[in-house]
């Protein structure tokens, strides 16, 4: 999904994103070694704040009540108006056919083609150097020749429009752009189209190279992301998808890359409205195993900011290849989309490796990212009661059940315990997967709800009843549970009893960024098949190499709580 570059981003240092943008993180939900998918979320921007580019109807003005983008806050505060929109001459005009403007305008304008200057009216000087404005009134339209263009012709109109006073009693900057043939006109951007527009602010230089806005007033180019290489060489330009955010009237957008090279730093940047805002890195998994690869998994992260930051600044310290998150992500419950914000924020500026490098996250759903938040194993609500997790990540239009396999050397697994789908649901599936993996030599699986917990709450038995057996039997290295506000790590088990040799081990049990719960005294009695049992928050971190697994549980200063070490159950090729 990517094309090449057709508008070159400024370069600039690494950086945070305005305020208006939220991210950028990456997730991986296919081939990590050859995709990578980049999100971000773009706040609702007030309505008539002053200083950022908008969409708005043509005309623009105020005080003569014909305006269609009324600029309430302009008079007194500010006397320049900046607009640009994307033309495209139809493609059946004929040879010889001129670009002309139609234009009502109080008092003075500059007209950009292509980013060429070619007509003004009343100014000296441009952009925030205007002088000598001289007054005129929008009372007739007023037609301009622009200059011939071909059939098919594609560029980018850029009006400034001045008033003569900051006290002026009106404003009036509306145009119409026709090419003109045969004597007649014909519409090539009509009478009250959207245009990209800057009130009460000066746009950044080649503000005039960019449009963006499609006739119907689609944002198409409102973002652009570029990415390379890290070494070097052409940028390329990837196409964007947009979707409202959960159930606010933010905006969620994301780059979806494929094909890319495997064990390869890439560096891409992010612009808004033709402006640089950030520029980050990301790497690809390598083709094939690399000794001492490493991953950390954990749940149930935002519990206060304070805590989630410092185990996302542990994670980042740790240099891992990716974040396994078992959900209970933003503590969100299905409504809250200022707590997702706050989540993007805190894993774009901590969630990053000490070289800069963004850790790509997997992500699978937990209760709390659900209105309701209940666990719910045979009668879960559907996906649209989480709204902002499936309108973030890509690769739900199932569901939260996915694979992410890594070349042929990994497979990680992710099932949703019950919150948008029932665990029997999902058993068919689920075998099916693991069959179809036999041939990984190291397998892992993560959800949310604990089929083996500590006994803070309720274990969840359907999940001991429809999907251990299939770990067992699929030789799963191991499973992640979360949810319980706890640290746990059972024996290797099989069927609940310790089985050193053909047991699976669960791991869990989230509690990343949340209060712990008290874990009862008697659990080496009632619950044999645990080996440790904590209230602390903490990490896993995962190291892997040719014929084991070393899992150690970390609080946010690095301290080591528990570890254990565990031999690779299948054949490594």
């Amino acid at each position: 999904m990517i094309r090449p570059l057709l508008l070159l981003l400024a370069l600039i240092s690494p950086g945070i994103l305005h305020a208006a943008e939220h991210g950028p993180i990456c997730e991986w939900y296919r081939d990590p070694t050859s995709t990578m998918a980049i999100h971000w979320v773009a706040t609702a921007e007030k309505e008539g704040e002053p200083g950022e580019w908008k969409l708005g109807a043509a005309g623009f003005g105020y005080g003569d009540d014909d305006d269609q983008t009324v600029l309430k806050g302009m008079r007194k505060n500010y006397r320049s108006v900046y607009i640009r929109k994307s033309y495209e001459v139809p493609a059946d005009a004929p040879k010889g056919a001129e670009l002309t403007v139609g234009i009502r305008y109080d008092d003075a304008f500059i007209l950009y083609l292509d980013g060429k200057e070619v007509l003004r009216k009343g100014v000296e000087g441009a952009g925030a150097n205007i002088s000598k404005v001289q007054s005129h009134e929008a009372e007739v339209w007023e037609y301009f020749k622009l200059g011939p263009v071909k059939a098919g012709q594609k560029g980018v109109i850029a009006i400034e429009g001045h008033n003569a006073e900051l006290d002026s009693s009106d404003f009036t900057l509306r145009p119409r752009i026709d090419y003109r043939a045969n004597g007649k006109l014909y519409p090539v951007v009509r009478e009250g189209a959207k245009w990209a527009y800057l009130a009460g602010g000066t746009p950044r230089a080649g503000w005039t190279k960019i449009g963006g806005i499609k006739e119907e007033g689609a944002e198409i180019t409102r973002y652009q992301l570029a990415f390379r290489p890290k070494a070097g060489g052409a940028w390329s330009f990837a196409e964007l998808m947009e979707r409202k955010f959960g159930t606010t009237e933010h905006r969620a957008f994301s780059a979806d890359l494929e094909g890319l090279k495997p064990g390869t730093r890439y560096e891409f940047k992010i612009a808004r409205w033709g402006s640089s805002i950030g520029r980050w890195e990301f790497e690809t998994a390598p083709a094939t195993f690399s000794e001492g690869m490493t991953f950390v998994t954990g749940g149930d992260m935002y519990g206060t900011r304070a805590w989630m930051d410092a185990m996302n600044r542990r994670a980042g310290e740790e240099d891992p290849l990716f974040a396994l998150l078992g959900g209970d992500l933003a503590y969100a419950n299905g409504t809250k989309g200022d707590r997702w914000i706050d989540w993007l924020d805190s894993w774009q500026k901590l969630g990053v490796a000490p070289d800069g490098r963004v850790i790509p996250m997997i992500v699978a759903i937990g209760n709390h990212e659900v209105k309701g938040y209940q666990y719910r194993p045979t009668d879960a609500p559907g996906r649209g009661d989480a709204p902002f997790y499936y309108s973030l990540f890509l690769g739900k239009g199932e569901g939260a059940q996915f694979t992410v396999d890594f070349g042929d050397y990994l497979s990680v697994i992710g099932v949703d315990s019950g919150h948008t789908a029932n665990v029997a649901a999902q058993t068919q599936w689920l075998g099916r997967v693991l069959g179809n993996r036999l041939d990984f030599p190291r397998q892992f699986v993560c959800y949310h709800r604990p089929a083996w917990g500590t006994g803070v709450k309720d274990d969840a038995t359907d999940i001991r009843r429809e999907w251990s057996p299939l770990f067992e039997q699929f030789k799963v290295d191991c499973v992640f549970e979360n949810d319980h506000h706890t640290y746990k790590r059972t024996h290797p088990i099989v069927g609940g009893k310790r089985n050193d040799k053909d047991g699976v081990i669960y791991l869990g049990d989230g509690s990343w960024g949340v209060k712990t719960r008290s874990i009862p005294k008697d659990w080496e009695k009632k619950r044999p098949y645990l080996a440790k049992a904590l209230a602390v928050r903490h990490l896993i971190k995962v190291t892997m190499t040719g014929k084991q697994f070393v899992y150690e549980a970390m609080t946010a200063d690095g301290k080591i709580l528990d570890k254990t070490v565990r031999p690779i159950r299948r054949a490594v090729k």
